[in-house]
C-alpha cells in the first residue's frame, strides 16, 4: 500500500463519526479515534493500551468469556443484531451503542476493528421508545420492573392502581413491600430460583395493597438477559384477580353445599327406603320386602338347584301376654324375638315380621332337615330369653313351622300355606315345638296367610 493510500485510511478512521477501535487478540485498544471521546469520555490516547473491558459494563461479567470465544473463531458481526448493548463511560455512565466486529489480519497479527455507534442521537430509536414507553403506561395490567436484586425501577399507572401505592412510593422499594405473609418463604425461594436460572415464573401470589387489604394477583415474572447472559433486570406483568378469585371460591362452595344437600337427599331416601320396608318395632323386614324380593332369591336358588326352606314362627299364648301384662310388654316380647331371630339367622337367609306375633324366616340352600336344627335353635334361644313385667321376669316361647320347596315345582304361596299348617300342627299338639311339613298342604289355602289365632 502506497503512502497516499494509508493516509486515506488513515483520513476516514479518524474523519469518522462512530466510535472506532482496533483492538488485538488479548483484547487490548491498539487505536482509537476522534470520536471516541464524544461518546466514552476517553481521550484517544487514553484508551490506547488500555483492556476493551475498561468501556464494558461491570454487569457485564462474561465479556471475557466473550471475547475468548470471538478470538478462537472470529467472524464478522454487523450491527443491528437486536442485542441490546451498553457501553461505560469515563465517568461511570452507561450509554446505549449497537458495534459491529471486522476480524483483520496483517501477517502474524489478528486484530479486530470495532465500529461503536451511539444509539442516543438515532432519531427512531428515540420514537420507538416513546411508543413503547406509551403502551407500557397505557396497558390495562400491572407492569413492575426491578432490578436483579428485586428493587423496583419502574411502574405503570395500572400497578398503582393495583397496589393503591404512587410512583414515588414503589421506585427503589424492594417488591417484598407487597408481601402479605400468606405463603412460605419456599414459595418465594422457588420463585426466584426460577427467574434467576433465566426461566419465566407464572403463578398466582396474593399481596398486600397500601390499606391493608390482600388481593390475589397472577404474575408473569420474565428476567432480562444482558449480553453476557447475566440476568439484569425482571419485568412483571400483573393482574388483579381477586374478584375472580372469589367468584371461584364462592362457585365452589356452593358446590360443596351442593354436594352435601344431595348427600343428605340420598341419606334421607335410604331412610325412607329403611322405614318403607322395615317393621318399626323389630327392626326386622317387613311382608312388603319379602314380596318384593322372594321371587329373585328363589330364582337365585332355581339356578343351583338348591331347596329352599320356610319358616312360619308364632308366639304362643301371645294376646294372653297382652291382657295379662299390657301391650308395652307384649311389644317387649316382640322386639326380644325380633333380637333372636336375627341373631339366628344369617346372612343370604331372610327375617320378616308379617304383622302381629307372625314372623317368616327363609333360608335359601336349605333343606327339611337342617332347616328343622335351625327352627329347634330359634325355639330353644327365645325360650330362654326373658322380658322385664312388672311381676318380675317373663319367659315366652314360639311354634314353629317348616317347609322346604325347590323353585319352579311349588309356588311361594303354596310354601308358605304348607309351612302355617305345620304351624298349625305344633299349636294343636302343645305349642312350643316344631313341626316339619310333608307333602302337598292339606286343606284349601288359607285366603291370607297367618289368619287370626287364638295363640
Amino acid at each position: 500500500m502506497s503512502r497516499d493510500e494509508t493516509d486515506l485510511f488513515r483520513a476516514l478512521f479518524e474523519a469518522s463519526v462512530d466510535a472506532q477501535l482496533v483492538v488485538d487478540d488479548r483484547g487490548v485498544v491498539r487505536r482509537a479515534n476522534a470520536s471516541c471521546e464524544r461518546l466514552f469520555g476517553y481521550a484517544p490516547s487514553e484508551l490506547e493500551g488500555q483492556p476493551i473491558e475498561v468501556l464494558v459494563p461491570e454487569r457485564f461479567g462474561r465479556h471475557r468469556h466473550h471475547r475468548a470465544a470471538f478470538a478462537a473463531a472470529p467472524r464478522a458481526r454487523p450491527m443491528g443484531t437486536g442485542v441490546e448493548l451498553f457501553a461505560r463511560r469515563k465517568d461511570g455512565s452507561e450509554v446505549p451503542i449497537d458495534i459491529s466486529l471486522t476480524p483483520l489480519a496483517f501477517g502474524e497479527s489478528r486484530l479486530v476493528a470495532v465500529t461503536v455507534r451511539d444509539l442516543r442521537t438515532r432519531p427512531f430509536a428515540g420514537e420507538a421508545l416513546r411508543v413503547q414507553a406509551t403502551a407500557l403506561r397505557s396497558a390495562a395490567n400491572g407492569v413492575v420492573i426491578t432490578d436483579r436484586t428485586g428493587t423496583i425501577t419502574w411502574v405503570n399507572p395500572a400497578a398503582c392502581a393495583i397496589t393503591g401505592y404512587g410512583v414515588d412510593e414503589l421506585v427503589g422499594k424492594h417488591t417484598r413491600t407487597l408481601k402479605s405473609g400468606r405463603h412460605p418463604p419456599e414459595f418465594y425461594a422457588e420463585l426466584w430460583r426460577t427467574v434467576l436460572s433465566g426461566e419465566t415464573w407464572s403463578g398466582t401470589i396474593v399481596n398486600r395493597r397500601k390499606d391493608g387489604t390482600t388481593y390475589h394477583e397472577e404474575q408473569t415474572i420474565a428476567p432480562v438477559v444482558g449480553v453476557d447472559g447475566a440476568v439484569t433486570h425482571f419485568i412483571a406483568i400483573k393482574q388483579d384477580v381477586t374478584a375472580r378469585h372469589a367468584a371461584e371460591s364462592a362457585l365452589a362452595k356452593t358446590r360443596e353445599d351442593l354436594a352435601m344437600r344431595v348427600a343428605e337427599i340420598e341419606m334421607l331416601n335410604a331412610q325412607l327406603r329403611e322405614q318403607a320396608i322395615r317393621d318399626p318395632l323389630t327392626g326386622l323386614y317387613n311382608r312388603r320386602y319379602f314380596h318384593e324380593t322372594i321371587e329373585r332369591d328363589l330364582c337365585a336358588a332355581s339356578a343351583t338347584e338348591e331347596s329352599t326352606a320356610i319358616l312360619a314362627v308364632d308366639v304362643d299364648h301371645f294376646k294372653r301376654v297382652n291382657d295379662t301384662h299390657g301391650h308395652a310388654v307384649g311389644d317387649q316380647v316382640l322386639v326380644a324375638l325380633g333380637g333372636v331371630i336375627e341373631r339366628c339367622v344369617a346372612a343370604p337367609g331372610l327375617a320378616c315380621r308379617f304383622g302381629g306375633e307372625e314372623f317368616v324366616i327363609v333360608l335359601p340352600g336349605t333343606g327339611a332337615g337342617a332347616a328343622r336344627a335351625r327352627a329347634e335353635e330359634l325355639r330353644v334361644a327365645f325360650a330362654t330369653t326373658a322380658v322385664h313385667a312388672a311381676a318380675g321376669a317373663l319367659y315366652s316361647t314360639i311354634s314353629i313351622g317348616v317347609s322346604a320347596m325347590r323353585a319352579g315345582e311349588e309356588s311361594i304361596d303354596a310354601a308358605l300355606a304348607r309351612a302355617d299348617h305345620a304351624l298349625y300342627d305344633a299349636k294343636r299338639a302343645g305349642r312350643d315345638r316344631v313341626v316339619v311339613a310333608h307333602g302337598a298342604p292339606r286343606g284349601a289355602t288359607p285366603p291370607s296367610m297367618f289368619p287370626p289365632r287364638t295363640g
